[in-house]
C-alpha cells in the first residue's frame, strides 16, 4: 500500500487540488502562495478556524470520510451561528509519514462532499509531517452588516431557543451532525436574534458565554430541554459538547412568530427558558425547584 512518504508532498498537493471544487468567485485556488478571491461590496467577511486532533476529536479507526465531514461541518456551524453564508475553506493537515494515502483520499472525500453541499470552495492549505493526524480548517463566510448576530446581545425577557436535540454526541453524533447553516440564515434574515451561538462545548457552558457576555442571567426548564434518544440523560444534554445545534435568544413577540413560521419540519425548535436580570444560570427541575447551575461543559485544558 502506497504511503505519503512514497507519494511525496507535492504530488499529494496536486492530487488534492484536482479533487477540490471551486466556484466562479475563485480567481486563483490551490497551488500558489495565496488564494485570490473576488469580494462582494457591501458585505462583512466572516473568518473562523477549527482544529481536529487524533485521539481528542476522533480516532483512526473511525471512518475518515466522517472525520472529513466533521472538519468542514464544525466551521460551517460557526458561520451559521453568526447568521452568515459560508464561502471558502483553507485546509491544513499534519500527517504521519506512514499513513496510507487512501486515508487522506477518504478524508478529502468527506470534506469535499460536505463543502459542495454548502457551496464552499476549498482553495488552499498546507501539509506537514506530524506524529498524529491533525486537521485544521479556516473557513470564510459573508453576512450583511445589518444581519450578523453576536453572542453578546441577550436582554432580560428574551426567550431561549435551541434547534435539534442535545446530548447525542457521546453516542457518535459528533461525527454525523448537520450544521444549521440554512436555519442560521433564516433566523438572521427573518427574526434577528439578540444573541446566538452554536453548542460546541455543552448547553450550560455555551449559554454561559451568552449570559456573561450580555450581562444577564438565565432560567432553563429541565422539562423542556430536548434530550436526544442516544443520550444517557439530561446531564449529557446539559454538559456534553459537540452537539453543534444553534442556541439563541429572541424577544417574546419574535419567539411567538418564530414558532408559527419555522420552515424546517425536520429540525425541531424548542423554547427552553428565559433570560432574566442578574447573573448566572438556574435550572428549574422536574420538581419545580430552581437550582443554580455552573456553566460547565467540555474544556481542552
Amino acid at each position: 500500500m502506497k504511503t505519503l512518504k512514497d507519494l511525496g508532498e507535492f504530488p499529494l498537493i496536486r492530487a488534492i487540488r484536482s479533487r477540490c471544487r471551486v466556484d466562479s468567485s475563485v480567481v486563483l485556488g490551490i497551488g500558489d502562495d495565496c488564494a485570490v478571491l473576488r469580494r462582494r461590496r457591501g458585505m462583512y467577511e466572516l473568518i473562523t478556524a477549527d482544529m481536529l486532533v487524533e485521539n481528542v476529536h476522533f480516532v483512526r479507526t473511525q471512518q475518515p470520510e466522517a472525520v472529513g465531514h466533521k472538519l468542514i461541518a464544525c466551521s460551517l456551524s460557526d458561520i451559521a451561528a453568526m447568521g452568515g453564508a459560508p464561502r471558502h475553506a483553507v485546509v491544513s493537515l499534519g500527517l504521519p509519514p506512514d499513513l496510507p494515502c487512501t486515508y487522506v483520499q477518504a478524508l478529502y472525500r468527506g470534506m469535499n462532499r460536505t463543502a459542495a453541499a454548502f457551496g464552499v470552495s476549498v482553495v488552499g492549505g498546507d501539509t506537514n509531517s506530524a506524529p498524529l493526524v491533525i486537521c485544521n480548517v479556516t473557513l470564510t463566510g459573508e453576512v450583511e452588516p445589518n444581519r450578523f448576530v453576536r453572542r453578546t446581545g441577550a436582554r432580560p425577557g428574551d426567550e431561549i431557543f435551541v434547534t435539534g436535540c442535545l446530548g447525542g454526541s457521546a453516542a457518535g453524533r459528533h461525527l454525523l451532525f448537520t450544521p444549521r447553516v440554512s436555519e442560521g440564515r433564516f433566523l438572521a434574515v427573518n427574526v434577528r436574534p439578540h444573541a446566538m451561538i452554536d453548542i460546541s462545548d455543552g448547553l450550560l457552558q455555551d449559554l454561559g458565554h451568552i449570559t456573561r457576555g450580555s450581562g444577564v442571567a438565565a432560567v432553563l426548564e429541565a422539562a423542556a430541554i430536548p434530550v436526544c434518544a442516544e443520550a444517557a440523560g439530561i446531564s449529557d444534554a446539559l454538559e456534553t459538547g459537540e452537539d453543534f445545534e444553534l442556541l439563541f435568544t429572541v424577544a417574546p413577540a419574535a419567539g411567538r412568530k418564530l414558532r408559527q413560521q419555522w420552515p424546517f419540519p425536520d429540525v425541531p425548535l424548542t423554547r427552553i427558558g428565559v433570560i432574566t436580570a442578574g447573573r448566572g444560570i438556574r435550572l428549574r427541575g422536574l420538581d419545580g425547584r430552581l437550582r443554580a447551575r455552573a456553566a460547565r461543559g467540555f474544556r481542552h485544558f
